[in-house]
């Protein structure tokens, strides 16, 4: 089930914390690109062209362009926020735990790459969290969110890793969030309500995802 609202692009750079730390990954993986020429320029320039050096810098570029490429597999993959939002289904989110500076944001999902493909496939995922806009502080608050799939078995129709998105770090709007919430099965909140305490456990999974069948 999808939900389709307007994307306050402003409220996003502000707030989203998805798209916030995809930047910092752009950002990183940039720098140490740039880095590694220097460096692989640098050994070039400094030492005498020994075939130790050589073979140093060749290193270093080989290094250099495999983050550039990186780099720009990463800028691919990240679509543009409305269509994030407009292509991924709507799932039930609640905070799970709240520490000192952060949150712990769990969600139902469904595992299936293709969901009209067999039985629905109910997992949890979680996701560590800074702030999310007009919501408490307090294990157990409601946050309608998006499901975003990440990387998935190839053999499989599962997916691998799938992180909540909240509806609330694109939009200001307090009845699109309502109208959202509202939109989200009885049920999607009562068996996610009834899991709320398995953070540990979905945390001890490889990437924060354990199916509940």
């Amino acid at each position: 089930m999808n939900f389709h609202f307007p994307v306050n692009r402003e409220h996003t750079n502000a707030n989203n914390e998805y798209y916030r730390d995809a930047r910092r990954l752009l950002i990183s993986s940039g720098i140490f690109s740039a880095l590694l020429l220097v460096g692989a320029v640098l050994v070039l320039v400094v030492f005498d062209r020994t075939p130790f050096v050589i073979g140093s810098a060749v290193v270093l570029f080989a290094l250099a362009a495999l983050y550039v490429g990186v780099t720009f597999q990463v800028r691919r993959a990240i679509k543009d926020p409305q269509e994030l939002y407009d292509e991924s289904p709507l799932v039930p989110a609640m905070i799970a735990r709240v520490d000192e500076r952060t949150m712990v944001l769990m969600t139902l999902v469904d595992m299936r790459k293709n969901p009209s493909d067999g039985e629905p496939a109910p997992a949890l995922a979680t996701r560590t969290v800074t702030t999310i806009s007009g919501v408490p502080r307090r294990v157990g608050a409601k946050v309608p969110a998006v499901s975003v799939a990440g990387t998935h078995k190839s053999r499989t129709e599962f997916y691998d890793e799938i992180t909540p998105v909240p509806l609330a770090w694109s939009t200001p709007d307090k009845a699109v969030i309502a109208q959202a919430q509202r939109n989200i099965p009885v049920n999607d909140w009562n068996v996610l309500e009834r899991n709320i305490d398995r953070v540990e456990e979905v945390h001890a999974t490889k990437r924060n995802l354990l199916p509940l069948n």
